[in-house]
């Protein structure tokens, strides 16, 4: 007849073998909390990451916002003074032959309006200068860009030296004003001054 052991499990094991199980168990809970604490530790570094960047943020709007604010009224306020119309080179020609009367131009040519994108044409008028001082040019250049309620740029400049006995130069010019489509500003607009 057979003896059943009424002990279950753990009663039939030997002393050594419920060592092992006994180290298996704590072996195991010891992985178990060090996962878990591993994956809390990169849950809590990214919520201080996430924290940290809304920091930076808040700091950057109280520090910065004022003057992306002002930057941005600056740039639309430059927008708003491109004129519907483009520059009248012809006249301001004219104009600057009464501001440095030493002055002659020639091969006057209004180049093609060239649509440059968001609503805005770029009209561009190339002439020569001949014989012309370099503090003569230079007056003439700044005429043409401070011209007041107008965008004018100088794009091109090519200059040629007549000879090198005498300070007198052969300029090249190429001017570019710009329109934009649908504005209507006032004749006597101001472009504003960019701040730093």
């Amino acid at each position: 007849m057979a003896v059943v052991n009424a002990g279950g499990f753990w009663a039939r094991l030997t002393p050594r073998e419920r060592v092992y199980i006994m180290l298996l168990v704590v072996v195991f809970f010891a992985m178990a909390t060090a996962v878990l604490l591993y994956f809390r530790g990169n849950a809590l570094k990214a919520t201080e990451t996430e924290i940290g960047s809304y920091r930076a943020a808040l700091d950057d709007l109280h520090t910065r916002g004022a003057v992306y604010t002002a930057k941005i009224e600056q740039k639309e306020a430059r927008e708003k003074a491109i004129l519907g119309e483009c520059a009248q080179f012809a006249s301001l020609l004219d104009e600057a032959k009464a501001v440095v009367e030493t002055v002659s131009f020639t091969n006057e040519e209004e180049q093609p309006a060239i649509d440059v994108g968001g609503g805005l044409t770029k009209c561009s008028y190339k002439f020569d200068a001949k014989s012309i001082t370099l503090e003569d040019l230079t007056k003439l250049l700044v005429f043409f860009e401070g011209k007041p309620g107008q965008l004018i740029v100088t794009e091109s400049l090519v200059l040629r030296s007549l000879s090198s006995a005498e300070d007198r130069l052969n300029a090249d010019i190429t001017l570019v004003s710009f329109r934009r489509e649908g504005a209507e500003a006032p004749a006597d607009a101001e472009l504003p001054e960019e701040g730093p």
